[in-house]
């Protein structure tokens, strides 16, 4: 068998210390698994809360072990919860295990540090920066409506960014001296010189996002809003060295040139945003902030390490779905693999020597081989019941294959109903 499936050994005590020597390579491996998502939300924030306060205490062969953090050095940075997925609301709308787990942990407070959580169009930061900077340099949608072919889901985004925008100008945030952000918008919308005899020919759109951040506190003060406010200004900037008016919103004599450079900061910047094409930069994450627990993607954790991982092995697995089937047990390549074949083909590389599907199951294997090696001390795998005792059917009780839970290609479950792990 491979060593990724070998249940590992409970061995010294406490299980969470100072960084011991490198040669210390064993560590347990613990199991959380509950019957609904919301249930495992709050049993694992009464976990994490523990394993940072008091210490967490379980009975193994008739000893006590103690999880806790290092009094003097700890930190929850400590601890990182590892998902395939770190999305917290599912493509209907559901919210998943990553959204329910902050919210117990911000009753408890603690925060959680996950700005992949959320697509970037859709943060409530992003939402009401972009939506300022529309209102601020196209008021009423007179230059968007003249844009022909938008997007259909850029116009829905764009329509939610200035909702959202207009609710917060009502509510009047600080700071209101010298100048309100009513007052800002205003003389932006009609380009109304602020403290200067004329308004300047060319505003570059950069200097604009960092003039509105002054009433939008969250993009100063916290640490997950200042990833979002990065990658809308890193946007701006890279956009602005290819377009014609270098990321600039003019205001010359002549209107139509004007409304060019309007025209083309909604379509080169605003719409790329607005349709997903733009993503977190995962080199904006790579120092991790002290004050907050890690949720992350398993892909992301590569070359990390903590002392605590708890690794998602199936929150989202409650019935043997067809259409899940891709990140749990491969029936074939997919899409993926099925565009590596046509390509190789085209290629010295010619066709390759594996199937598709066992490629595909070469990428699971792979995925969980990094995620289950991050832990220094402690590895907890979390899921539902139904991942180890399966569910019932019509035709009888049925099994929820899963190589993260020691399934393998050959339809073999080495770990039979998980009894190699300490469930919790």
């Amino acid at each position: 068998m491979d060593p990724l499936f070998q249940p590992a050994r409970v061995k010294d005590k406490p299980l969470i210390e100072p960084k011991r020597e490198k040669d210390y390579i064993d560590f347990p491996v613990l199991g959380l698994f509950r019957d609904d998502v919301p249930t495992l939300a709050r049993d694992l924030s009464d976990f994490i809360q523990k394993v940072l306060n008091e210490g967490y205490t379980f009975s193994h062969n008739d000893d006590d072990y103690t999880i806790q953090a290092d009094t003097e050095k700890g930190s929850p940075a400590d601890l990182s919860i590892l998902m395939s997925s770190p999305l917290e609301l599912s493509s209907s709308g559901k919210q998943r295990l990553p959204l329910l787990l902050r919210k117990y942990l911000e009753k408890r407070d603690l925060k959680v540090f996950n700005p992949r959580g959320s697509d970037l169009e859709r943060t409530w930061q992003t939402r009401l920066l972009c939506g300022l900077i529309l209102e601020c340099i196209d008021p009423e949608c007179r230059v968007q409506s003249t844009i022909d072919k938008l997007p259909h889901q850029a116009k829905h985004n764009f329509n939610q960014w200035r909702e959202t925008a207009q609710k917060y100008l009502k509510e009047n945030p600080e700071p209101n001296k010298p100048l309100s952000l009513d007052e800002f918008v205003t003389a932006w919308q009609t380009r109304t010189p602020i403290g200067r005899n004329k308004w300047k020919q060319d505003v570059p759109l950069i200097e604009l996002t960092y003039q509105l951040v002054t009433w939008i506190p969250q993009l100063k003060d916290d640490v997950e809003s200042l990833v979002y406010l990065e990658a809308v200004t890193r946007t701006i900037a890279q956009t602005g060295i290819f377009n014609s008016f270098g990321g600039e919103i003019l205001h010359h004599d002549d209107e139509e040139l004007n409304n060019s450079s309007v025209r083309e900061a909604i379509w080169n910047i605003l719409v790329p945003i607005a349709t997903g094409a733009i993503e977190i930069d995962e080199g904006l994450l790579e120092t991790l902030p002290d004050d907050r627990i890690n949720i992350m993607s398993i892909h992301q954790a590569k070359g990390l390490e903590f002392p605590l991982v708890i690794v998602d092995v199936g929150s989202d697995f409650n019935k043997n779905y067809t259409a899940q089937e891709f990140k749990r047990f491969p029936r074939e390549g997919g899409k993926p693999c099925n565009m590596e074949d046509e390509i190789r083909t085209c290629s010295p590389l010619d066709e390759p020597g594996r199937t598709s599907r066992d490629r595909a199951f070469d990428d699971l294997t792979r995925q969980y081989f990094v995620a289950y090696s991050r832990p220094q001390d402690v590895l907890l795998l979390v899921g539902l019941n139904s991942l180890k005792d399966g569910y019932e059917t019509k035709q009888g009780p049925r099994r929820i294959s899963n190589v993260a839970t020691g399934w393998s290609r050959d339809g073999k479950w080495h770990w039979n109903r998980l009894n190699n792990l300490k469930h919790i």
